[in-house]
């Protein structure tokens, strides 16, 4: 489940706003792209980005921002920045650069970023091609995330007063103690767990010592198989009662 996490977690961070520092490309002013709200992921943009200077010289007075060779703009004052959306330029490759001119006259030059713009459209087709792979891949780990520990309980036999490293837990249904697969999924409230006793399947956190030991009481007070033997009978009692139901 971690690992799905993880895995969720690197594709929000192509959809939602963050910042993306390019590489520098030589010794100057450092040019950075930030995605402040669209889609950005492999080269490809669409949406609101910003252009900035990260960390400028202590001399730097003006900034000039180039788009495709031609001057876009000028910034005299920090933070020395660019705000643009991609649909305000046609749909394609472009490159960003920048050139800084310090106090004493000399001039620096920053590393050049090269993005494709992407029009609404496109970017929506590129987001469903990352989206629609992620949910099938989640939905089946999903899947066995639940199946297997499910139908691993069904070969394991309970042993009162030993535990695996997850812990035990006591069943919400039969109030009797089980202990929790280390496979279960972790649904953040606890784990989804199935009871060896009556079958049920619940979410259910670690259960503290003195539960258990309670649990464990009546447990050992029980007749083995009484709580199959109830389910059972309640299950004939219904059935009975059906028969005379017009």
């Amino acid at each position: 489940m971690k690992k799905i996490l993880i895995f969720l977690l690197a594709i929000l961070l192509l959809l939602l706003p963050t910042g993306v520092l390019a590489q520098q490309a030589q010794p100057g002013l450092q040019l950075g792209l930030i995605r402040n709200f669209g889609y950005g992921g492999l080269g490809k943009i669409q949406g609101r980005f910003t252009l900035r200077i990260n960390d400028p010289p202590a001399q730097l007075e003006i900034v000039e921002f180039y788009f495709d060779d031609k001057l876009i703009l000028m910034s005299k004052e920090s933070p020395y920045e660019f705000k643009f959306h991609t649909s305000n330029f046609q749909d394609g490759e472009h490159v960003f650069s920048a050139v800084g001119n310090l106090k004493d006259g000399t001039q620096v030059e920053s590393n050049r970023i090269t993005k494709v713009f992407l029009s609404s459209e496109q970017a929506w087709v590129e987001t469903q091609g990352l989206l629609v792979p992620l949910l099938l891949f989640t939905g089946i780990l999903t899947v066995l995330g639940l199946a297997v520990p499910i139908l691993a309980s069904r070969k394991k036999e309970f042993v009162l007063g030993k535990y695996s490293p997850a812990g035990g837990v006591v069943c919400p249904r039969c109030e009797l103690p089980f202990s929790r697969s280390i496979l279960a999924p972790n649904l953040l409230v606890g784990k989804l767990v199935r009871c060896p006793h009556c079958e049920k399947i619940s979410v259910r956190s670690r259960a503290s010592l003195s539960q258990l030991q309670e649990a464990e009481n009546k447990f050992r007070n029980n007749e083995p198989g009484m709580v199959t033997k109830n389910a059972d009978q309640d299950y004939r009692k219904l059935l009975d009662e059906s028969r005379y139901e017009e």
